[in-house]
């Protein structure tokens, strides 16, 4: 049985066989080829990148590794043909090349695995926000491409036109590998005729180590995992932290990713203008009178985040739609109690007696959710312990290895 991986990032173990620095995407997927016996299972990890001008192949602990560059879908018909998989695992659907493989190959067997849905999340990348950064600004969008940045428009613009390819992807799939009921019945609206298939993800192993414990966590602190994008919605949580610190003076809020660029009070103003999402939340923050009590910890290695959430006596996540975020699962299994905005798939991971959830839309429900946690101690670690059981036992790699692995048998020819 041979099966091919269409990967949009290179796996770190084929990066740096290349010579190349290791990405930070795609843990899902690492974690997932750690997790599978490779006795029996001819696995070829097809990645695009940009990063390479021509293909290259390697072959490291049993598994081949195809490298093509990016956007070169002659050579992806080309590696499709040489080695005829039996079956062809499609991460991710909002690419040109996920388009080429369903056109490319036979439907049937082409596994479509939902990472995220990149049109609803475009949709509603601005939730929150101002009226005015959905209005056409062409000066600042020039300076902000040219300067590696976007504004929210653009990035909403740019997810938007990726959800319409993504639609045109699931229309043509037969085999669809999801992980939500939100995602089940997305993709039952676009694309009715295929099969859904449900599969949970593998988390990163640091994270099974569990380790939270109130006695070690620092009293009334927030955690954050990212909030460099407005989908993200720290801007919520910014909101929320003046009534949280009117009950809970100690109130702190710790965010993984780099602070707004700040040159001073001069320059503030022009930084502000230019770093649209980013100067607004630190406008907000001095606004409100919380701009101390927000620390930004940098790009954060799994050790690092797991470190985080063993400090934090909350873990917080505030988005205005997620599918199946890793975030929330390696919060869960480390044992740290969680509110999380009731959103996409997010009910689907935690329910109301292993976390708090909250509608980020209704005014006051995040500080709600964070307070019934934190006046209630024994309440909120009673919650988490159900959530770490529900974690462990839902991303368990064996399990989840063992299904993907009886999924392979029954769609390829042969089994």
């Amino acid at each position: 049985m041979k099966v091919m991986w269409i990967l949009d990032f290179l796996p770190p173990a084929f990066s740096r066989r290349l010579g190349l620095a290791p990405q930070a995407s795609g843990s899902w997927a690492v974690s997932l080829l750690a997790a599978l016996p490779k006795e029996g299972l001819g696995l070829v990890l097809c990645s695009f990148s940009p990063e390479l001008s021509s293909p290259r192949r390697e072959v490291i602990d049993g598994v081949s590794y195809l490298g093509l560059p990016a956007g070169d879908r002659s050579a992806l018909e080309h590696a499709l043909a040489e080695e005829k998989p039996d079956l062809v695992q499609l991460f991710g659907t909002e690419n040109d090349h996920a388009a080429w493989v369903l056109e490319t190959y036979d439907p049937e067997r082409v596994l479509v695995y939902i990472q995220g849905l990149a049109g609803p999340c475009g949709e509603h990348m601005a939730d929150g926000l101002p009226p005015r950064f959905l209005r056409r600004q062409p000066l600042k969008e020039t300076l902000a491409r040219r300067t590696g940045g976007l504004t929210v428009l653009a990035q909403k613009e740019r997810l938007e036109a990726r959800g319409e390819k993504e639609r045109a992807v699931l229309a043509k799939a037969r085999h669809i590998l999801g992980r939500t009921d939100w995602d089940k019945a997305y993709c039952a609206r676009y694309a009715p005729e295929a099969e859904y298939h449900h599969l949970p993800e593998i988390m990163r192993p640091v994270f099974y180590q569990g380790g939270w414990q109130r006695q070690n966590a620092q009293p009334h602190r927030l955690f954050v995992s990212q909030g460099n994008v407005p989908l993200k919605g720290l801007h919520r949580a910014i909101e929320a932290l003046p009534a949280l610190a009117q009950r809970w003076p100690d109130t702190q809020l710790y965010v993984a990713g780099w602070p707004p660029p700040d040159k001073g009070p001069l320059l503030r103003p022009l930084f502000h203008w230019l770093a649209e999402y980013p100067g607004y939340l630190d406008s907000l923050a001095r606004r409100l009178g919380v701009h101390d009590r927000i620390h930004y910890t940098g790009v954060l290695s799994a050790e690092e985040m797991r470190g985080q959430f063993l400090l934090a006596e909350t873990y917080l996540l505030c988005s205005s739609v997620e599918n199946s975020p890793n975030s929330l699962g390696e919060a869960m299994l480390t044992g740290v109690p969680c509110a999380a905005a009731a959103v996409g798939g997010v009910p689907s991971m935690l329910s109301e007696g292993e976390g708090e959830l909250f509608d980020p839309a209704a005014p006051g429900a995040l500080a709600g959710a964070v307070a019934a946690l934190w006046a209630d101690p024994a309440l909120a670690e009673e919650k988490a312990a159900a959530a770490q059981r529900r974690a462990l036992a839902v991303h368990d790699p064996k399990a989840v290895a063992g299904t993907l692995l009886e999924l392979y048998r029954r769609l390829c020819p042969g089994g």
